[in-house]
């Protein structure tokens, strides 16, 4: 009986490995055949080796789940995903092997999250793995796991894998990629919208289960009688806090009724938690300010220092924050879908079924502390640029949950748009306790959020639209007014400590009698230790107001900004018979007004820009006023200056330069424009601005041609000063003949890349003759064609061909005098 049960074993494993040179469609087809054909007895062992193969680990490169999509192959993608369903083949083979409670597979413990495998290993044993660890080969940690969690372990890890990590594919549509619509199928089943009762499982388990959130369902589960005169605070005070949750041994009953209803769903949950939002939690920056190790008890292990963690940084890929947004959005509609506490009377009792007990635990037991660390990190790690709308969308999912309330009649949520308008008010007797039990992630991240605008470029548009889209939130009716009361109730000791102690530490000590416990329990669970809350509003909210006040600067220097290029481009457009000589608009798209933004999308973003200082307005009751009028928003055009000193000004202010200012030395560094180029905000080009005459000769250049016409110009131009200013600024159309030659090489319309200082521009601003052009190869090249081409044609001679050239530029400079307006002295332009 053995030999047989070993040879089907060795058959199924080269079956296995056959599967290799077949396609997809073929592979799921043989794996159907194999789990049909084959018993369960014998593919007990060829789970592991079947789920390896499929998602990849270790050698096996998997089948490709993350590049898998519906529109390039839509039979391979419809195979897989019939062969991994909820309902198919694949779990039905799960379902069957978990009715044996002795079967169980090991997972490596190196492909746990960074946190979770350095507690491990140093002999702790975090609560989710407290019936998961065994202890062998001279104690080294093992992670046993049932068929149903073996199977969730490997589904979930993949999107955290290096291997995916490092391909990183373009998700443009969820619904079009074959992992997006797996993990939407598995929360629709597990965590079903409409429905009374989660789906059935099998009646013997495995004891291999977590008791995270156990202990207060099952405690409850005797008697489903809620007392009256009681509100439940399920975020606040966390399990670990109050009971010690329950322990299940080899031989003892493993799960009550209400437990084994709600078994995989929250197992699936606390997967999806531990993978993707476990791997930078706050502890590990604890660890790397204290040195030590928070842990559980355990065997002694290694004591780690803090340098230990300095590389174990994961940041999250765009289709990893995608799909934590798609998670938030079913569970907060999986518990919205559970039923008000509506009490009429104090003496009024009502019966809570297990299923609504578990969706009102659900967030604060699994979701919310491990979300929060993930969203910390990305506000702190994140890179300035327009990726990071996927983490904002992700933060403002999560603190509005009033978007994601189930219709009576659809199993699905209505689809809304972040742009979607949200014309209702928020309830604030229903959503009071959620704000309150989540006070961090409107007040502290959005204290994160301000400090990312500092570094933002808001002339670009994306940064203009994530402004607006927190403005939007916040200032949504009610919401200030909740966000006040809960912080107002919570914090309502903190403000007549702050009048005594300015500096009062609300992270130093743990439970201090004069600070409010629920706050104290919040900032203990969700932040480090040492952590200094700063309010938000009332009395001790001066810094937030003083960091609201100068992203408004901010918003205005960004509009002026904006408004000065487009007007800039307004006065330098060139019209009657100047613009037909004018070839500088030729190749120029007349329809882009600032950048490469169209005059369409430069509106949008002055709407946002004006739509994100009304929402602040609204957000912190600051009373609606003419920034401009106050001197917050100073334009960089003053008419008072000069048309030279103008132009100076209007050519550093383009949307990339940090802030100027014109000065008795000239045009130097406002004290903005400093803090810009510290923070690496905004920058100057680096390039030559001096004397075009004396730059260093460069490869195209003949370098004997050069040195000569430098001294034959620097003759003319030292021997003859005082006739070449006379004849640049002489009347009439031999004037404007000699500023066509002699042009001086600082313009009007010179575009400047870094400030000046203000000899420098007076020597570039003087008029003088520069031939340097015609040591160019590419300007030798073209004479020498035309020169070829006439002398063919018309046997032309070099003298003659020298007269021709002689005609043709004093035909060429006449032209352009008669179409360029004359130029006049610094002493005429000062009277």
């Amino acid at each position: 009986m053995a030999s047989s049960t070993a040879a089907v074993g060795t058959s199924i494993s080269i079956r296995l490995k056959n599967l290799a040179i077949k396609s997809i469609a073929q592979r799921c087809v043989e794996v159907d055949s194999i789990i049909q054909s084959t018993g369960g007895k014998e593919l007990r062992n060829a789970l592991p080796d079947l789920l390896e193969h499929i998602f990849g680990l270790d050698s096996e490169p998997g089948w490709g789940l993350d590049i898998l999509c519906r529109s390039t192959n839509t039979h391979d993608f419809d195979a897989v995903r019939k062969l991994l369903a909820p309902e198919g083949p694949l779990f039905t083979l799960i379902s069957n092997l978990q009715g044996d409670q002795y079967i169980s597979y090991e997972f490596p413990i190196r492909y746990l999250p960074a946190p979770t495998r350095n507690i491990i290993e140093e002999g702790g044993i975090p609560l989710f793995y407290a019936n998961k660890l065994q202890y062998q080969n001279y104690g080294r940690p093992t992670v046993v796991l049932n068929a149903f969690e073996c199977y969730m372990f490997h589904f979930v890890y993949c999107l955290v894998s290096p291997a995916w990590q490092k391909r990183n594919p373009t998700w443009n549509t969820l619904t079009d990629c074959l992992y997006p619509c797996l993990l939407d199928d598995y929360l629709t089943y597990f965590l079903p919208l409409h429905k009374d009762s989660l789906p059935a499982m099998p009646h013997n388990i495995s004891p291999m289960r977590s008791p995270m959130a156990h202990s207060i369902i099952g405690s409850k589960s005797s008697s489903n009688v809620t007392p009256p005169k009681t509100k439940s605070r399920l975020g606040l005070l966390k399990s670990s806090f109050t009971t010690m949750p329950k322990q299940h041994t080899q031989g003892s009953p493993v799960f009550g009724q209400s437990e084994a209803e709600t078994w995989r769903s929250e197992t699936l949950l606390q997967i999806l938690a531990e993978f993707w939002l476990n791997q930078n939690p706050v502890e590990v920056e604890r660890q790397l300010l204290t040195g030590n190790a928070m842990t559980m008890i355990g065997p002694s292990r290694r004591a780690r220092g803090p340098f230990d963690y300095l590389y174990e940084h994961f940041m999250p890929s765009k289709n990893h924050t995608r799909l934590v947004r798609m998670l938030i959005k079913h569970v907060h509609n999986f518990v919205n879908t559970a039923p008000h506490d509506v009490l009429t009377s104090s003496y009024q009792t009502h019966l809570v079924s297990p299923l609504d007990e578990f969706k009102k635990s659900l967030l604060p037991h699994i979701i919310q502390k491990k979300l929060y660390a993930f969203l910390r990190h990305g506000f702190d790690r994140w890179p300035l640029d327009s990726s990071f709308r996927l983490m904002l969308e992700t933060w403002l999912t999560y603190i509005q949950p009033w978007r994601y309330i189930p219709s009576a009649n659809n199993n699905r949520t209505k689809l809304r748009r972040d742009s979607d308008p949200d014309t209702k008010a928020v309830d604030e007797i229903r959503w009071h306790p959620f704000v309150e039990d989540n006070l961090l992630f409107y007040t502290v991240l959005f204290q994160e959020f301000l400090c990312r605008v500092f570094r933002m470029d808001l002339t670009a548009p994306i940064n203009g639209v994530m402004l607006y889209r927190v403005a939007k939130v916040f200032s949504l009716q009610n919401l200030s007014t909740l966000i006040r009361t809960a912080e107002r109730d919570l914090c309502s000791s903190l403000y007549r400590s702050l009048r005594l102690s300015p500096t009062h530490d609300l992270g130093g000590s743990y439970l201090s009698q004069e600070t409010n416990l629920s706050l104290h329990t919040q900032i203990s669970e969700l932040e480090r230790s040492g952590f200094q809350y700063s309010p938000m509003f009332g009395p001790a909210a001066d810094p937030t107001i003083q960091a609201v006040t100068d992203v408004m600067k901010q918003i205005c220097q960004a509009k002026t900004t904006i408004s000065t290029v487009e007007s800039s481009k307004t006065k330098h457009t060139k019209s009657g018979l100047s613009s037909l000589f004018d070839m500088s608009t030729w190749f120029e798209d007349q329809n882009k007004s600032f950048g490469d933004l169209s005059v369409a999308e430069v509106k949008k973003l002055h709407g946002y820009l004006e739509m994100s200082i009304k929402g602040l307005c609204v957000l912190f009751e600051i009373p609606p006023i003419d920034y401009q009028s106050h001197g917050m928003c100073s334009s960089l055009y003053d008419p008072t200056l000069t048309l030279g000193q103008a132009s100076l000004l209007g050519c550093l202010s383009e949307p990339g330069t940090p802030d100027c200012e014109e000065t008795e030395e000239g045009i130097q560094l406002t004290p903005l424009g400093r803090y810009q180029m510290m923070n690496r905000m905004k920058k100057f080009d680096i390039g030559y601005q001096g004397d075009p005459a004396l730059q260093p000769i460069r490869s195209f250049e003949n370098a004997l041609l050069v040195r000569l016409l430098h001294q034959f110009c620097l003759f003319v131009n030292t021997q003859f000063h005082s006739e070449i200013l006379n004849l640049y600024y002489r009347e009439g159309i031999l004037g404007k003949l000699f500023q066509v030659y002699l042009s001086p090489t600082l313009t009007p319309d010179k575009t400047l890349t870094s400030p000046i200082s203000k000899n420098v521009r007076q020597q570039l601003e003087t008029p003088r003759l520069n031939l340097r052009f015609l040591a160019n190869y590419r300007n030798l090249m073209y004479l020498g064609i035309v020169y070829l081409f006439l002398r063919f044609l018309f046997g032309l001679s070099p003298m003659g061909y020298f007269f021709f050239l002689l005609f043709c530029g004093l035909v060429i400079g006449f032209l352009r005098a008669l179409a360029q307006p004359r130029q006049t002295s610094h002493t005429e332009s000062d009277t």
